[in-house]
């Protein structure tokens, strides 16, 4: 069985396992076991727990090895049956429990972005900016203001979203011989995008310009449009007046809905036979493109995760709390490497 102790005496393998250097899981590690014990503490004080404390089995791997397989699951996206049989002698259940138990914690160690758990209905998507809305969660930065506070030099945000492959959604199996299924899933075509030609989830991240994951969005099924998204994401109602936000060609109906913000989208070509950009015009879109880059090297830090990146397996609920978890480890590595404390 693999441990973390024994992993470190070879750096470069720790890194490519895990993400992050032995240097970086020794600080995360740090933060992450009390608010680890804290959560055990609590959970087995609760009202309808029939033993009492340190009664039971105790768990087969210590906090770090669990810790470890955390990240691996993370960096790599193995199956609990090779995670589990392979590297750590656990049956994939109990990989499975572990990682639920696991990753909230992990996700309240790390110098994450201010994630928002769920979309505004389409009712009161947003129409115009509304101050004051703070974001629901236990997180060491839990506003944008406080996120402000902590970078006052921050005066742009750059927003994109991205797309992750998902199963196609199944309709009800057969009830009996000769008996067709009810019908056409209800999500079927919600989750097909056009642009990528699959069934994708979609999630928006906003990034300063550092290349510092600021706020993520909720997953949203991907035939939702970016501008959509963003007026659902919880973002606009967050945001302090006089800081720029950067998007592409997908964001400029944003212009309408915020007028009081300062939103900067490329110039759109004209249509076939209407024209053509202007010499001016170009070379204002390369200097928003040359931006925007940041935040297509943020997405592509957070692809480096293949959990992130390759076919998605899992649960439509914890995929956001995935992303969450990769973007503060994202973050984290680019803190370290600015010189700045994640803490």
């Amino acid at each position: 069985m693999i441990t973390a102790a024994k992993l470190e005496r070879r750096p470069r393998a720790f890194q490519s396992l895990t993400g992050v250097t032995p240097e970086q899981f020794r600080g995360v590690l740090e933060v992450f076991t009390p608010l680890w014990l804290e959560a055990e503490r609590a959970r087995l004080s609760r009202p309808n727990r029939q033993r009492a404390i340190g009664a039971g089995a105790s768990f087969k791997l210590a906090v770090p090895e669990r810790l470890l397989m955390a990240l691996i699951y993370l960096r790599q996206y193995l199956t609990m049956d090779f995670l589990g049989s392979l590297i750590f002698d656990l049956n994939k259940s109990n990989v499975s429990r572990s990682l639920d138990a696991i990753l909230p914690v992990l996700e309240q160690a790390l110098p994450g972005a201010i994630r928002a758990r769920t979309l505004k209905p389409e009712s009161e998507a947003d129409t115009i900016p509304v101050a004051g809305f703070k974001p629901n969660r236990r997180h060491k930065i839990g506003t944008l203001a406080e996120f402000l506070e902590r970078f006052p030099e921050l005066e742009d945000l750059i927003v994109d979203s991205s797309e992750q492959e998902r199963g196609q959604p199944k309709g009800a199996k057969k009830t009996a011989e000769g008996k067709k299924p009810s019908g056409r899933p209800v999500d079927k075509k919600r989750f097909y995008s056009g642009k990528a030609g699959a069934h994708t989830l979609k999630t928006q991240l906003a990034v300063t310009p550092e290349g510092l994951i600021a706020h993520q969005s909720a997953t949203a099924p991907g035939k939702m449009h970016d501008t959509r998204l963003f007026r659902r994401s919880r973002l606009g109602t967050a945001l302090p007046v006089g800081i720029r936000l950067f998007g592409d060609k997908a964001y400029g109906g944003l212009k309408k809905v915020y007028p009081e913000y300062e939103v900067i989208t490329p110039t759109k070509k004209p249509r076939k036979g209407q024209g053509e950009l202007s010499e001016e015009e170009r070379g204002l879109n390369r200097l928003v493109s040359k931006v925007r880059i940041v935040v297509e090297n943020a997405i592509c830090r957070v692809k480096k995760y293949r959990i992130c990146k390759e076919f998605y397996r899992g649960q439509t609920e914890k995929h956001g709390l995935y992303w969450g978890v990769v973007g503060g480890l994202v973050n984290l590595r680019l803190l370290d490497r600015l010189g700045l404390e994640a803490a």
